[in-house]
């Protein structure tokens, strides 16, 4: 199959205004303030604080043809509803390196996604250089977001991420059709996220195979992927991730 190059245009700008609606609805229901997301930063380093700045992410998004998002259910510091779009950084000359496994997880599948076709699943590499993950990082059009934007510390069942995202639901709905992604990498390990998403966003997606469902009209894909932070390794969340994809695309070629 061919991706195709998004005939919308994301802007943080937008994307920032459903965040603010998101916000006022969730403070009128005594829920707080919640965290921000949406296309991740590729500038440099904020030289006071290690973190992010923007860059040339919405060109790259915009331009295209593997947009990649990752949804996840919520962030972990249940007092700190921090911006999830300046995380992932590196810096080898003051010697930051990434420690957090779902961050990490991201950079090796990613990388895998961007190097993997329908012939050929890119090779996982437990020892691949941080430079070559942020490097394939920075090239690639990447994006993640939370469906509960309240931040709970891992702590919320899934009836909880459930109610969450039926409260929030036009706002979710909003976000992911402005992504508009056609790479859209589940991550709860139940489907929860999953059939939400499809079922809210993509109603005609059929399933291809036992970890991937495909919508037709839109070119996008849908994979239910482990939570990456699960007691797994490395390879076992790449591989769940990488090897249904490249399934996928041989099956709709």
């Amino acid at each position: 199959m061919k991706f195709l190059k998004t005939k919308k245009n994301y802007t943080h700008q937008e994307n920032d205004q459903i965040l603010k609606e998101w916000e006022k609805l969730s403070i009128k229901k005594g829920a707080g303030k919640i965290e921000t997301d949406g296309v991740a930063y590729k500038g440099g380093m904020n030289p006071k604080i290690a973190e992010r700045l923007e860059g040339n992410e919405v060109t790259i998004w915009n331009n295209s043809d593997k947009r990649i998002l990752f949804v996840a259910k919520e962030l972990n510091d249940p007092n700190n509803s921090y911006d999830s779009r300046v995380v992932v950084r590196h810096d080898p000359d003051k010697g930051i390196y990434l420690t957090n496994k779902f961050l990490k997880a991201m950079l090796f599948i990613t990388s895998g996604l961007l190097n993997s076709t329908e012939k050929h699943a890119a090779e996982f590499n437990r020892y691949e250089s941080m430079e070559k993950l942020m490097a394939d990082w920075d090239e690639a059009a990447v994006a993640k977001i939370n469906v509960k934007k309240q931040p709970g510390g891992s702590t919320s069942s899934f009836a909880e991420i459930s109610k969450a995202m039926e409260d929030y639901k036009e706002f979710l709905v909003r976000q992911v059709k402005l992504l508009n992604a056609n790479i859209i990498v589940c991550c709860d390990g139940r489907g929860v996220i999953l059939n939400a998403i499809k079922d809210w966003v993509y109603p005609n997606a059929k399933q291809v195979n036992d970890y991937v469902w495909y919508d037709k009209d839109s070119e996008t894909l849908l994979i239910n992927s482990y939570h990456l932070s699960a007691r797994k390794s490395y390879q076992s969340l790449y591989d769940r991730v990488i090897s249904s994809y490249v399934d996928a695309l041989a099956k709709l070629k």
